[in-house]
């Protein structure tokens, strides 16, 4: 048992570095710009100004305050090794993850298109679904008090959602005092008081910069977005994950004397699709975001496959197997793809602004993560992560105020174009970039402008 235990952890990293070598460009830099935010933040925490992004000005355009300990100990390695030993630090999370899992359910998660594409990314992605996991244990172990409440404050802290976690977490305790309940919930808070602090301390709001400046999106758009996005990555993932998944978790609601464990580990991947729905965040076909539900879901359909008799079991595993195959194919290769667009769009531009700008000059950048990791310009960020006047709502400042404050602007044309329109009169084309596969930045093309 604990040799096959290791079988799923070790063809994750196998195929991982195989994935690397082969990948255009991919050893470069991981996968999304995102990676570079953490970096900073990460770097900040042995400096004079930490949680400060390109000044001494205190910000919250973090998603992930856990993720922030790894991200100051990749830091250390530099500009280039920075990015890669976060993304060591991803892989040895993932590879975590299937060590803990009974090993056919670590294979059906191994076979997961948004599980391998998330695997090594340098994000807190497989963090969150690490924790996802512990609570699947926990509500059907020995649920030490203790434990749990350790378990759930390291969830919040990898990613605010998760805390809908207490929800299962709660129905899987045995005696709910309200003694042991303040128990379960007293680390979680404090955690939760002190962020909020924080935050109103950097942005005068109460959540990170990233709820604000996450815009949600129609759930009627056609594209990679909304409703038909979500649709379509959660079908490429696997067109029979659901079904094996309602099937465990409907008979485990429907059965009389049901057991606490059954209704809390039923309740998991439905509180978590509630929470991603309900702040209805970009689906493009990565699954970011979505990404611990689905874990949940392969964790449902793994308990269900264990139910079963012998050949039952060997004949549903091997279906539902068979049908995560094309999405886990599509996904490797998106993978590469997204690699490659990182590079065209976020790095090269960030390494000729930097061969180009002066020290002390600011760059009115959208995906501020790479130009804020590779070069030592202050930052404007486009959308507000670290620049809370930027953030959307009706006192959102404009081109006015960036006119007054950057040297230069980074953007994506076509998103960006009510900018490029404003600013026609003081901006100097310098640079484009073309990126060989769109499938990260959300266009092909990145300009760069001088600001006169």
């Amino acid at each position: 048992m604990l040799r096959s235990s290791f079988v799923a952890p070790g063809i994750l990293a196998a195929g991982t570095l195989c994935l690397f070598i082969l990948g255009p460009g991919s050893m470069d830099v991981p996968p999304m710009d995102d990676t570079y935010i953490h970096l900073v933040y990460g770097e900040s925490l042995f400096s004079g100004t930490p949680l400060c992004y390109s000044d001494a000005r205190p910000s919250s355009g973090f998603t992930s305050p856990l993720w922030l300990i790894p991200s100051a100990l990749a830091s250390l390695g530099g500009s280039e090794a920075g990015p890669l030993i976060l993304m060591a630090f991803s892989l040895v999370t993932a590879c975590t993850i299937l060590f803990l899992l009974a090993p056919l359910t670590s294979a059906l998660l191994l076979l997961a298109g948004p599980f391998l594409f998330h695997a090594a990314s340098g994000m807190e992605t497989a963090l969150s679904c690490l924790m996802v996991a512990a609570v699947w244990k926990w509500v059907q172990g020995d649920r030490v008090l203790w434990k749990g409440s350790l378990i759930l404050m390291a969830a919040f802290l990898a990613r605010p959602d998760l805390s809908v976690l207490l929800l299962p977490m709660v129905t899987a305790m045995e005696r709910r005092t309200p003694r042991r309940l303040a128990a379960l919930v007293a680390p979680s808070m404090l955690m939760g008081i002190l962020w909020v602090l924080w935050n109103f301390h950097a942005t005068g709001l109460p959540f990170p910069s990233t709820f604000y400046a996450k815009q949600p999106v129609s759930w009627f758009t056609a594209a990679g977005t909304g409703l038909p996005g979500l649709l379509k990555g959660l079908l490429m993932t696997s067109p029979l994950l659901f079904f094996a998944a309602a099937i465990y978790i409907s008979g485990n609601l429907r059965k009389r004397g049901r057991r606490a464990d059954k209704t809390a580990a039923a309740l998991i991947p439905l509180v978590l699709f509630a929470v991603s729905l309900a702040l209805q965040p970009n689906s493009y076909f990565q699954m970011r975001y979505y990404l611990p539900a689905i874990t949940a879901l392969v964790m449902a359909a793994g308990s269900w496959l264990h139910g079963l008799g012998g050949r039952r079991r060997r004949l549903n595993a091997m279906i539902l197997g068979i049908s995560m195959v094309p999405g886990m194919i599509l996904f490797a290769g998106r993978r590469m793809e997204a690699s490659a667009d990182v590079t065209h769009i976020d790095v090269l531009p960030a390494i000729y602004l930097g061969g180009i700008a002066k020290g002390g000059e600011t760059v009115a950048a959208a995906d501020i993560g790479a130009v804020g990791w590779i070069t030592d310009l202050d930052i404007l960020d486009l959308d507000g992560l670290v620049t809370p006047e930027r953030l959307p709502g009706p006192g959102r400042s404009g081109w006015s105020f960036i006119e007054e404050r950057a040297d230069y602007l980074l953007a994506f044309p076509s998103q960006y174009s009510d900018l490029v329109e404003q600013g026609s009169g003081s901006l100097v084309f310098m640079e484009g970039f073309g990126s060989p596969a769109g499938v990260i930045c959300g266009e092909d093309s990145v300009a760069l402008w001088r600001i006169e």
